[in-house]
């Protein structure tokens, strides 16, 4: 955090490069047979091509936003066209070498999958508004994936708990997790649930109604006199 009020550039670097490497994991952690060297570039190649080609086709609606609010303009230094240009030829081009590499540890149909998912998100940034293409990646690839491996980490930690000595006691542990009572995981859940439906049901819809008087305003100013 002191790093944004000491210098809100790097800080926005920082936050990036952070978010784009964790994209990329969230995206291919599953996959445990490559090696760690291999997994850390694919995470990094893949998080920085999505983020940089989120930024690159709506550089000019970000400029403009940033250009509207005062405690962003310190930041619009760094959404050069020409910058995430470079970023996004070079992270797509390495991230397909990585993966053509790793072939054979997942397999020719799992690397021609996650080509095919990689290029629907491209094409989704492309196509869409800065709002909407980061909202459907957001809300349904990713979200759906992290929520899923938050629930492999608390099953496999509750397997932990049940089997260690006598005398340690925890809330999560119980006995036959799957089969178990629900009611002692309906507060946990069911949040869960609800914020995944709502946000991949509801953001595109909710986004569509914010962004409508923009792009009505965008026609008429266009519209000949």
């Amino acid at each position: 955090m002191l790093v944004w009020f000491l210098n809100p550039l790097l800080g926005l670097v920082c936050f990036l490069v952070l978010s784009a490497y964790h994209f990329g994991q969230s995206q291919f952690t599953k996959y445990s047979s490559i090696s760690q060297y291999k997994a850390k570039s694919l995470y990094l190649t893949w998080g920085v091509a999505v983020t940089s080609g989120l930024c690159l086709f709506n550089n000019q609606e970000i400029l403009n936003l940033g250009a509207s609010t005062h405690d962003l303009s310190d930041t619009l230094p760094l959404f050069q066209a020409d910058l995430f240009t470079w970023l996004f030829l070079i992270s797509s081009s390495l991230f397909i070498v990585i993966i053509l590499s790793i072939v054979p540890e997942i397999g020719l149909h799992l690397m021609l999958l996650e080509c095919l998912i990689f290029g629907l998100i491209v094409l989704s940034l492309y196509v869409h508004s800065l709002l909407i293409g980061f909202s459907i990646y957001f809300a349904t690839l990713h979200s759906w994936k992290v929520l899923g491996q938050e629930f492999q980490f608390l099953y496999y930690l509750n397997y932990f708990l049940r089997n260690q000595p006598i005398g340690f006691t925890s809330p999560l542990v119980i006995e036959n997790l799957p089969l178990a009572d629900l009611s002692l995981y309906v507060p946990l859940v069911l949040p869960f649930i609800f914020c995944c439906i709502t946000s991949t049901v509801v953001s595109p819809i909710l986004a569509t109604i914010a962004t409508c008087p923009y792009f009505e305003s965008g026609k008429q100013t266009k519209s000949p006199t």
